[in-house]
């Protein structure tokens, strides 16, 4: 059971990088961004655990998912006025910081239920909304292998950190520890050092989109975790967090079109 929770983490790394190596950093982000380590994290958990405590430690996670948003628009701002060869190390530095400090606060006033899953998307959007605009074309991420070990070993360290404080502490910090953002800590220190900080902000932007599926898949299984079990509301979560990434996908691909015929 141990394995397969840490698994997880650094095949979401391999994922994203693949997708990076195809489509671009922005569908890198935007894989990195469903909750693809933390859902599996929960659904474990909730065989184990009392029903409760995961439903709880669900809409505690849910409360607190706009903190990752917070870390990926500090990290791409730094990103883009760091500079020197500790850049990585003061972005990453910094936008845990951010991170750690917006989800305690956001747990600790927690609004659970409809009214709190829209909070959550509003406060989400609002702080993706201040991510910086990348000023060149996108491009391609030409990843090499070594690379993507790399980045999946780091995503393992962090992952075996959160589940071990997952297990040993309560709903809260429970919470804020599974909201941490491994992938979206990995994956930004190697774009910016290999391919600069537009491409970070695109991949973090992607990352910003993909918390829709995030925030929604914790409203959808902490919704349904008591009345239907851990098996119905990880599918169910699954199934509506995709459905509204694509739904967001979808009208900002309509903008532009949009906005040409109104010109």
């Amino acid at each position: 059971m141990l394995v397969l929770k840490l698994v997880a983490a650094p095949l979401v790394v391999w994922l994203a990088s693949q997708a990076g190596r195809r489509w671009g950093h922005q569908v890198a982000g935007l894989i990195g961004g469903f909750p693809l380590i933390a859902a599996p994290i929960m659904l474990f958990l909730a065989q184990d655990a009392p029903r409760d405590l995961v439903v709880e430690t669900a809409w505690l996670i849910m409360a607190g998912s706009p903190a990752v948003a917070a870390h990926c628009v500090i990290y791409a701002w730094l990103a883009r006025f760091c500079e020197g060869p500790w850049q990585w190390i003061a972005c990453l530095l910094c936008a845990w910081a951010g991170c750690v400090a917006l989800a305690w606060v956001l747990t600790g006033w927690a609004v659970i239920g409809p009214i709190g899953y829209v909070l959550a998307l509003g406060v989400g959007l609002l702080l993706a909304s201040l991510m910086p605009r990348p000023r060149t074309p996108a491009t391609l991420a030409p990843i090499p292998a070594i690379e993507i070990a790399v980045r999946m070993g780091a995503a393992l360290a962090l992952a075996a950190a959160a589940m071990f404080g997952a297990e040993t502490f309560g709903p809260r910090v429970s919470a804020v520890l599974l909201v941490f953002p491994i992938t979206a800590s990995v994956l930004p220190v190697f774009t910016l050092a290999l391919h600069g900080a537009d491409a970070t902000a695109r991949l973090l932007s992607g990352f910003a989109l993909g918390l829709l599926g995030f925030t929604t898949y914790f409203f959808v299984f902490a919704s349904l975790l008591a009345p239907f079990g851990p098996g119905s509301a990880f599918a169910a979560g699954a199934l509506v967090s995709v459905a509204a990434v694509s739904l967001a996908l979808g009208l900002q691909r309509l903008r532009p079109a949009l906005r040409g015929k109104s010109k």
